[in-house]
C-alpha cells in the first residue's frame, strides 16, 4: 500500500456492543500500515496497526468486519476498498473468484480445453507410458484377480469333455507357434475354459495372458479355422497391451501419474488387482480391427485357414444382427466381415 485511503461503515465498540457510524482512515506510518477507527462527529475511537486487526472472509456481498484486539469490530459494504485491507490474502482471492468476472470465464475455458486436450491426446500417452513401466508380475496379479472375480460372479466349471478341451488346446498351441519366441515369452499365456451362462459362444484375454473360452464356443464352432483364428485375436490382444492399455486409460490422468512415479497407495491396488474394473471395460474399435488383423495374419502362419474368423463373424452377425454400429466400441458385423475379406485377399 502507497497511499492512505479511508472506508465508511460503522463501528460497534467494545465497551457497550453500540453501533456508530464511522470511518477508518488507513495510512503507512514507519513501514507499517496502521488503522484509525474514527466517529461521525470527528472523535478518535481507536487506533492500530493493521497486523494486531483481524480480517473476516469475504462471503458473497454481505458486508465485511476488521476485528480489534480489544473486541472492537468495524463493518463496511465497501467491497472494493476493503479488498486494499486484505489484498493477497485468501479471502481476497476466494472474494475475486466468486465475483465471476470476464478473467475467471476465460480461465474456466482455458481449463477445459486443457481438460479435454488430455483426455483426447495425453491420456493415451500416458496410459502407453505406465503400460511399459508396469512389471510382469502385476500384470498377472491383475489376471488372478479378475478370473477369481469372474469365477465367483458369473463362470461355472467347464463341462466339456477331455477330448474337447485337449483338441482345443492343440490348436491354440499350433497357433502359438507362429509367434515369434520373444512375444510368446514376454507373457504368462495360456488357455482355460468356462460355461459361463448367458454370455454365448465368446472367448476374451486377460492382460496377462490367460485367455478363456466359453464351452458353447467350442460346442457351437468345432471348425479348427474359426477356433484358431479367434485365438490368434485374443492372442492380439495380449500381446499389443490393449486390456491394460484400456485399463490404464480408464484410470485418468491424476492416477496413471501417480502409477509411473510409483505412488499406487492401497486404493489403486485395488482397482488394479481385484478384477471389477477390467470386467466393466471394452476394447475400442481400433483395438478390435487391429486385433483381427493380428489373428488373421498368425492363424495363416501356423496352417490355418484364415477365413475362420469370417465364418465365425458371419455367424454372430446372422444370429444376432447389426443393431450395434458407432454406438457401440466394436465395428458392426457387417463392416467386420468386410474389412477382413479385404486383409485375407491381402495374405493370398
Amino acid at each position: 500500500m502507497t497511499q492512505a485511503f479511508s472506508l465508511q461503515g460503522y463501528a460497534y465498540l467494545a465497551v457497550s456492543s453500540r453501533r456508530v457510524a464511522a470511518r477508518i482512515d488507513v495510512a503507512l506510518h514507519e513501514g507499517a500500515i496502521w488503522v484509525r477507527v474514527i466517529a461521525e462527529d470527528g472523535q478518535e475511537l481507536l487506533r492500530a496497526p493493521l497486523v494486531d486487526a483481524k480480517i473476516d472472509t469475504a462471503l458473497g456481498s454481505t458486508a465485511r468486519k476488521l476485528m480489534f484486539d480489544d473486541g472492537t469490530l468495524f463493518e463496511t459494504q465497501d467491497h472494493a476498498g476493503f479488498a486494499a485491507l486484505d489484498r493477497g490474502t485468501r479471502g481476497a482471492r476466494l472474494h475475486a473468484l466468486e465475483r465471476f468476472g470476464p478473467h475467471l470465464i476465460a480461465f474456466t475455458a482455458v481449463c477445459l480445453v486443457a481438460a479435454y486436450l488430455l483426455w483426447r491426446y495425453g491420456l493415451d500417452t500416458i496410459a502407453a507410458l505406465a503400460v511399459a513401466a508396469t512389471p510382469q508380475v502385476v500384470v498377472e496379479q491383475i489376471d488372478v484377480g479378475t478370473l477369481q472375480t469372474i469365477d465367483f460372479v458369473m463362470a461355472e466349471d467347464s463341462m466339456l469333455s477331455t477330448e474337447e478341451k485337449a483338441r482345443a488346446q492343440s490348436i491354440y498351441a499350433q497357433v502359438l507357434a507362429g509367434l515369434p519366441e520373444n512375444k510368446r515369452n514376454a507373457r504368462n499365456l495360456k488357455l482355460l475354459f468356462r460355461a459361463i451362462p448367458g454370455v454365448g459362444p465368446n472367448a476374451f484375454a486377460l492382460p496377462g495372458g490367460t485367455m478363456v473360452m466359453t464351452d458353447e464356443l467350442i460346442q457351437k464352432f468345432p471348425d479348427e479355422d474359426v477356433i484358431a483364428g479367434i485365438l490368434g485375436h485374443e492372442i492380439g490382444h495380449v500381446v499389443e497391451d490393449h486390456g491394460l492399455h484400456r485399463l490404464y486409460r480408464s484410470l485418468g490422468a491424476y492416477v496413471l501419474i501417480a502409477l509411473l512415479v510409483g505412488d499406487t497407495g492401497p486404493m489403486l491396488e485395488d482397482i488394479l488387482l481385484e478384477g471389477n474394473a477390467l470386467l466393466s471395460l471394452s476394447h475400442s474399435r481400433a483395438q478390435e480391427s487391429a486385433a483381427d488383423e493380428f489373428g488373421l495374419t498368425l492363424s495363416h502362419r501356423a496352417g490355418f485357414d484364415p477365413a475362420g474368423l469370417k465364418v465365425f463373424f458371419e455367424s454372430l452377425g446372422a444370429e444376432i444382427g447389426d443393431d450395434v454400429n458407432w454406438l457401440s466400441s466394436h465395428p458392426n458385423h457387417s463392416n467386420r466381415v468386410e474389412a477382413i475379406e479385404r486383409y485375407i485377399n491381402g495374405l493370398e
